[in-house]
């Protein structure tokens, strides 16, 4: 186990820097589907001599960094982004002769670790560190976006089979001394976020509720709170009238010397409905379990309800394994089993006495495990990983699914502090969706409605064919277009090649064709281009920057070579694994430090010199427009109305039926005898049946996401026994006239 501590710590000793104060200042601007967040770090030092420190914080992996300076006692140092062993020698001959400089980087072996180094720290000096990034919200399938802040940094497990190790340049590591989260005695963090389009809010403690207008988008609402340390905050965003596709045309800088930021990008984002995709395809599921000890208490008894969820919602052709793991791992079957009456009875059983209390978090060989295992007949295996973890050999993770055909990876990141790298490059290796739950939220629903997607078939082998003004064309980016799921939202982002006069503004449209097991299917959207005077936000690049790091990720999971990777992050200015910020001077652009020298890094590298042939670009307007599908959120249901609503599904029977029992009876607050009486029909079965769903759907349609899929087999069951299974629901409808409260 590797522990971080969260804060600033003074390289020397490994201690927290004495400070009279540090304050974190997050701004957040979100608009649309873009967040576009400004941190600031102040403190004053009350040290008598200079000092070299280390501020450690987490970020997601998916926020692109595109600018770092800082601030000492009125005198600003710019960062600029280079090839990282050239950018710590930079630092360190700086610091050797004497001069104030920065760094900031990814960790060596964590993508949404970030280390900022400050050097020679004046005594009794005040400073102010800033960092720009800007990151896309997600969205799930019920169409609510949320923008998650982190702010709690978990311990990294790094596994013993493991080639990742923690760093191993002794001058930039971490000296730690406690574990967990830790942080300065004096550290606060304060919030402020302007929304576009934004209404009513709702304050809670770890996030905040918005509702977004379509109508609305030329209004700003704002908010403002001091957060709890250790705490992941959220802003959730209820989109409200954006049933049509979005798109934002981005118009390119004036610098001609910069061959990516100059051009054109394009960002579209819509919600592909397919129609004839295939249902219920055979599939063999994967439940994957993190029961380490950090899972103890409420995020193991939401795990334990999931997979009850999981289990009873099955189709009955499919098969399935459950595997446990920790610092080791254990499989419920040698090999996935029929789903039937049997394997149902097991693993309810393994369901019932889950527990966390299997030690560390190694997830590379319980994975390895399911893939030794060979895939039969014409079943698609859907791997569910729930973690609450962290760990170090994410890279490892990531190769050994990308290699898998056949199949599909959904993570679910459980609480505050589980990697964002680990959730997000795990789910992209294996054409799956990562979700974040956090500890407020419900994991039940969340996992149901990935489920449902997951029998579907999702799209692959996608390409893109776009029909653009005269002249013009795409580029995608990321070059090799993600799977994608019907229904859930899809951003795409294209370099725009030729000529765009503002004359030839008009429609245009992009025709997206995949596969589906055997098919063939087309999905069109169609979109206009048009002008808008730029804003100051658009100034900065948004668009640019999300593109570059979403091209920058592909690369880095499909192991493209080093010296691309490098091109691309020091033209844009983001860093990735194989760059760095360091500090130079505002003014001059020559580094703080005098007397060394330094090589700086070349303009055009591969990746520039290959966009360079590609593109002839010139400055355009933009035009934007944004889209998301209305849902109304799942509301949380008191622990009474849950517990309740388990229980029944918990004595479903793997084909979807219910049998009349005492203990059935007396969830729907009735007498066997009572119950028998009113049936309609001679199989009790079938009324048992009837008498479950009319049950769930009068008193638990709050929660229907969750159960709907139970729901589903027993309207299978019902059809299969019966010529006319409504009749007998209406007949169920009549005599449930007892309230859930009754129960409770």
């Amino acid at each position: 186990m590797s522990h971080q501590n969260y804060g600033l710590i003074s390289i020397d000793t490994g201690y927290f820097v004495p400070l009279q104060r540090i304050d974190v200042q997050d701004l957040v601007s979100i608009n649309g589907l873009i967040a576009s967040v400004k941190s600031d770090l102040h403190y004053i030092s009350d040290k008598d001599e200079n000092t070299e420190t280390v501020f450690v914080f987490p970020l997601d992996s998916d926020a692109a960094v595109y600018e770092f300076e800082a601030e000492i006692d009125g005198k600003t140092i710019v960062a600029e982004v280079q090839e990282k062993s050239q950018a710590k020698e930079t630092y360190q001959d700086a610091v050797a002769s004497g001069y104030t400089a920065v760094y900031m980087s990814e960790a060596d072996n964590a993508g949404d670790i970030f280390r900022l180094k400050l050097g020679n720290l004046p005594a009794k000096a005040a400073a102010r560190l800033t960092l720009r990034y800007v990151q896309e919200v997600d969205v799930s399938s019920d169409k609510i976006g949320t923008f998650m802040l982190p702010r709690a940094l978990n311990p990294r497990y790094v596994p013993k089979c493991s080639s990742q190790n923690s760093p191993s340049d002794a001058s930039f590591r971490i000296h730690t001394i406690q574990s967990g989260v830790t942080y300065c005695p004096d550290f606060t963090m304060n919030l402020n976020a302007v929304i576009a389009g934004g209404t009513r809010m709702v304050d809670l403690t770890t996030k905040w509720e918005f509702d977004v207008l379509a109508e609305k988008m030329d209004e700003m609402i704002s908010s403002s709170k001091q957060l709890d340390n250790g705490i992941d905050f959220s802003i959730v965003l209820h989109y409200k009238g954006f049933e049509q596709p979005g798109v934002v045309l981005e118009t390119g800088s004036a610098d001609k010397n910069n061959p990516f930021l100059s051009t054109d990008v394009l960002m579209v984002n819509f919600s592909p409905n397919f129609e004839n995709l295939e249902n219920q395809v055979p599939c063999e599921f994967v439940i994957i379990i993190d029961c380490s000890g950090s899972m103890m208490g409420s995020r193991m008894e939401k795990a334990k309800e999931t997979l009850l969820l999981i289990l009873k919602s099955l189709p009955v052709n499919c098969k399935f394994n459950i595997i446990r793991f920790g610092s080791r791992f254990s499989s419920l079957f040698l090999e996935s089993s029929k789903y039937d009456e049997n394997s149902l009875k097991v693993a309810m059983q393994l369901q019932k006495n889950l527990q966390a209390d299997m030690g560390g978090t190694e997830i590379f060989r319980p994975l390895e495990s399911v893939f030794k295992n060979r895939l039969s007949g014409c079943h698609r295996r859907q791997i569910f990983l729930l973690t609450d973890g962290a760990v170090y050999n994410v890279p490892e993770l990531v190769q050994l699914v990308r290699k898998q055909k056949n199949t599909r990876v959904f993570t679910f990141g459980m609480g505050d502090g589980c990697s964002t790298e680990l959730i997000r490059d795990v789910a992209k290796a294996g054409n799956g969706k990562a979700t974040f739950v956090k500890d407020s939220d419900r994991l039940q629903s969340k996992v149901m409605s990935v489920l449902k997607a997951s029998i579907q078939s999702g799209i692959t082998d996608v390409t893109l064919t776009w029909s653009l003004p005269t002249g013009c064309t795409a580029i995608n980016v990321p070059e090799n277009v993600p799977a994608i799921f019907d229904g859930e939202m899809f951003i795409l982002y294209c370099i725009i090649s030729g000529n765009v006069e503002e004359s030839l503004f008009g429609k245009s449209s992009v025709v997206l064709t995949g596969h589906a097991g055997d098919k063939t299917l087309d999905y069109k959207m169609n979109f206009v281009l048009g002008s808008k005077k730029q804003t100051d936000a658009d100034n900065l690049y948004p668009i640019h920057r999300l593109a570059a790091k979403a091209s920058l990720t592909e690369m880095e999971i499909s192991n493209v070579k080093e010296s691309l990777m490098v091109s691309l992050s020091t033209t844009t200015n983001i860093t990735c694994k194989y760059t760095a910020f360091v500090g130079v001077d505002k003014h001059s652009k020559e580094i703080v430090a005098k007397g060394f020298s330094v090589k700086k890094q070349t303009e055009k590298g591969d990746y520039m010199a290959y966009l360079a042939k590609k593109l002839a670009m010139r400055k355009k307007p933009t035009e934007r427009f944004y889209g998301v599908e209305e849902r109304t959120q799942t509301s949380t249901s008191d622990t009474c109305l849950s517990s309740v609503m388990m229980q029944l599904i918990e004595i479903q029977a793997f084909d979807g039926s219910w049998q009349l029992t005492d203990n059935f009876s007396k969830i729907l607050g009735n007498t066997m005898e009572q119950l028998r009486r009113e049936s309609p029909v001679a199989d009790i079965d079938i009324w048992a049946t009837a008498l479950a769903v009319a049950f769930l759907r009068k008193n638990f349609l709050e929660q229907r996401e969750e159960w709907e899929m139970v729901e589903e087999k027993a309207l299978k069951w019902l059809s299969i026994k019966t010529n006319d299974d409504k009749d007998v629901l209406q007949e169920a409808s009549k005599i449930l006239s007892s309230s859930i409260n009754d129960f409770c």
